[in-house]
């Protein structure tokens, strides 16, 4: 035991604990080379993480969440003497189907790639599950997008939920001893509830077995409940349904990654020679696939990230991407001291997210006062200095883009870009999002070019397919063209 415990250590197979972590791309080539390989990085951001519209950003962090899941529990006085919210888990969901809340009222729910929380009403203990008759009546849906969107869910498509297969219930029906009858016996870990597009629950769990003799913890397949049936449903990852978002736990997930950036020249490295850390993980999407954001820290480092990690949270397949920026913490720091927010003292800023807002890689953070929104915040990745906050989305990302343009004023453009000024060209596609304009010209297929009004107002005027209209932009590698002037000529 004492032989398999040592040869089965980080310290014997070293190289083996490293690449556990499956990677997409040749990240040790790209950290320990000491040419500048960060070129195209910008496109293959826009490629992982694709751009997202101000009214699908996630602003309701799961601290507010369970507080709006919780006064709406409150409604119902008879459910809360019986049962308690369970632990919440993020999802992206499409679908429809209709509802019937704790108050008897009927509801018809579409999604279409938004993002919701779920949480199942668990048993308050063993002597409630025996009143209850070992059934829970509902779960809880939470808007991730829109505060005001919760739903106490006990029937869907007109059937009454009786989720008999819980975390909190008792003998045969536990979860986690349910799944052993069902004839898993492998090491397994609970990732939480997700709903189908039709409204149905489940309960996922990620089966994980050794790589290397005792150790080497890694997930191998993922493992589906039906919460009111029982039906327990093995998958290899590559089949796992579609509306199953997340199969990695994300504690394994963190300790791989760690793992694999402290081993990168071997279990002994007295100089810390290119070692990262990773920051806190964060739930990202990206081409509408869930996947584990990190920021990745040099040793000693604090302050700023040499790069970042995406995993897939259903695959578990890492992409590693070489940009320098500033960590999350930071960029809560200077939403924080923004102007908009310094004005009021009681203010606190939320966990900031990384998201892809018009091709510039960018934090977003709630502000909350009491656990309620009642404000939003912006700051660039690659430059703490460029920050927006404000009451509303809108107005945030106005003085966050208001900032992003100033500071281009300040500093040179790109040297591999070629200024094209006067180009005639012709409308194919309009499409407004917010304050931003984006274009689809017929003389440049595939190149997406967008302006905002607050700095070029003449946006607002430019509706007609067809029109002809004079440009000012730079061309450069990236699909995503910003408008330096617009104006239309017919």
């Amino acid at each position: 035991m004492i032989i398999t415990s040592i040869c089965s250590g980080r310290w014997v197979n070293t190289e083996k604990h490293r690449t556990l972590l499956e990677m997409s791309n040749d990240d040790y080539a790209m950290i320990t080379s000491q040419d500048d390989i960060r070129i195209n990085q910008d496109s293959l951001f826009n490629e992982g993480i694709s751009p997202v519209s101000l009214e699908k950003m996630r602003t309701v962090s799961p601290d507010v969440a369970r507080v709006l899941a919780e006064a709406v529990m409150g409604q119902i006085p008879a459910f809360g003497s019986q049962y308690k919210i369970g632990e919440l888990s993020l999802q992206s969901i499409t679908g429809s189907f209709d509802i019937t809340d704790g108050l008897g009222k009927n509801y018809h729910l579409s999604f279409e790639d938004d993002f919701i929380y779920v949480a199942p009403l668990e048993f308050k203990g063993f002597f409630k599950w025996r009143q209850t008759g070992g059934s829970s009546p509902a779960y809880i849906i939470v808007s991730a997008t829109n505060e005001n969107l919760v739903h106490l869910v006990t029937a869907v498509n007109g059937q009454p939920l009786e989720m008999r297969y819980l975390q909190s219930a008792y003998f045969s029906h536990e979860l986690r001893r349910h799944v052993r009858y069902s004839g898993f016996t492998s090491k397994i870990k609970d990732t939480g509830i997700q709903i189908d597009g039709n409204g149905r629950p489940y309960n996922v769990f990620a089966q994980i077995d050794n790589q290397i003799g005792w150790s080497g913890d890694k997930v191998v397949g993922s493992i589906i409940v039906d919460m009111q049936i029982g039906e327990a449903t093995r998958y290899d990852l590559d089949e796992t349904p579609d509306f199953i978002d997340v199969v990695q736990p994300m504690a394994l997930t963190k300790k791989l990654i760690y793992k694999h950036y402290d081993l990168i020249h071997g279990f002994i490295n007295w100089s810390d020679q290119d070692r990262l850390r990773p920051n806190n993980l964060q739930t990202v999407y990206g081409q509408k696939e869930c996947c584990y954001y990190a920021g990745l820290t040099s040793v000693g480092n604090d302050a700023s990230t040499s790069g970042f990690i995406l995993v897939n949270a259903k695959t578990g397949v890492g992409t590693f991407y070489k940009m320098s920026g500033i960590d999350e913490n930071r960029a809560e720091s200077a939403i924080q001291a923004n102007e908009w927010t310094a004005k009021y003292p009681s203010y606190e800023v939320g966990n900031a997210v990384m998201y892809n807002i018009g091709g510039l890689q960018t934090y977003y953070a709630p502000i909350t006062s009491g656990r309620k929104i009642v404000g939003h915040g912006f700051c660039s990745v690659k430059n703490v200095n460029i920050v927006g906050a404000g009451k509303t989305k809108e107005e945030a990302y106005a003085a966050y883009i208001r900032s992003y343009q100033m500071s281009l004023q300040q500093t040179s453009l790109p040297s591999d870009g070629k200024d094209l000024g006067g180009q005639i060209l012709t409308i194919k596609k309009i499409r407004q999002e917010g304050s931003r304009y984006n274009f689809l010209f017929e003389e440049y297929e595939g190149k997406t070019f967008y302006a905002f009004s607050e700095i070029t107002p003449a946006v607002r005027w430019i509706d007609r397919i067809g029109a002809k209209v004079k440009v000012d932009f730079r061309m450069g590698e990236d699909d995503l063209i910003p408008i330096q002037n617009i104006e239309e000529i017919n």
